[in-house]
């Protein structure tokens, strides 16, 4: 469903037939989303059609691995959506007057720093729980039998962690900001290939791994080995890592739309300046 919603931006902004760095952001972000989302229904249709006998595990060890795939591509929509809407004040802001208002470009202008603000919480919800949903992978893999010294304190540490580093994301890129005050409404456009690349390989592997895992017998997952447990627990948790803080780095700065370079910088003529009183006449030959 959300790659459906997905879909329909990117066409909305490819029939604008308007080019600018915040639109390219912003369908790098919708193609990198509707990718992962798309790999992730993929693998969620093949885990809930598993209905061999003692496959518990093994859907336990597709869940997480596909989790992880939702939180993705679900920091990635909300991203684009943040974009697009400093696509759409830009284009305002670039409008004569008799083509926008004031009052309503600063409306939107609010809309988008709420949203912008809303994608960190979003963030550390999904965080949260996809630590959950690895927690509960641990006590199903280990279940009747002794749990490894990681499994206690895993998720609340990942937690933490994470946390911790979007909190330094998020300082970064206000000090990047103030220190470079003109080019604030410029994406990075190396932080956005760094945030697409992982986005699509995360997708990639842990669909391919999906695959991998359906195609092995049951009698493996019955238990589930406890290597087999620590490394998917350690691939899904860290390999998100990168790209959601990309994704945070690279969001749109406060004063997107009156930093881009396309707007003239020339100063209105003033309205009391008068009629131009045109050549001053010379003397009569």
């Amino acid at each position: 469903m959300l790659a459906g919603f997905v879909f329909a931006g990117i066409v909305m902004v490819l029939t604008e037939g308007k080019i600018s760095t915040l639109r390219v952001a912003t369908l790098r972000l919708f193609i990198a989303g509707f990718i992962v989302l798309g790999l992730d229904s993929y693998s969620f249709s093949i885990l809930t059609g598993d209905i061999a006998e003692g496959a518990c595990g093994r859907v336990w060890t597709e869940s997480l691995i596909a989790s992880g795939m939702l939180v993705v591509g679900t920091v990635a929509v909300i991203s684009g959506i943040s974009w697009l809407l400093a696509a759409y004040i830009e284009n305002q802001g670039n409008a004569t007057p008799e083509q926008s208002v004031l009052g309503h470009i600063e409306a939107m202008r609010i809309v988008e720093r709420l949203l912008r603000r809303s994608v960190y919480g979003i963030t550390v919800m999904t965080v949260i729980l996809l630590s959950t949903v690895a927690h509960d992978y641990v006590n199903v893999a280990f279940h009747d039998r002794p749990k490894p010294w990681w499994a206690t304190w895993i998720s609340p540490v990942y937690v933490l962690l994470v946390g911790a580093a979007m909190i330094g994301a998020a300082w970064q890129q206000q000090r990047t900001c103030a220190q470079a005050e003109t080019n604030a409404g410029e994406p990075s456009s190396l932080a956005l290939s760094v945030a697409f690349t992982g986005a699509v390989s995360y997708a990639i592997v842990g669909t391919g791994a999906i695959g991998f895992i359906t195609s092995t017998p049951t009698s493996f997952w019955n238990p589930i080995p406890g290597a087999v447990a620590f490394i998917t627990v350690a691939i899904v948790l860290i390999m998100p890592v990168p790209t959601i803080l990309t994704l945070i780095y690279a969001m749109p700065r406060h004063g997107v739309a009156s930093a881009d370079p396309g707007l003239d910088p020339s100063p209105d003529p003033s309205p009391d300046a008068g009629p131009d009183p045109g050549p001053v006449p010379g003397p009569d030959p």
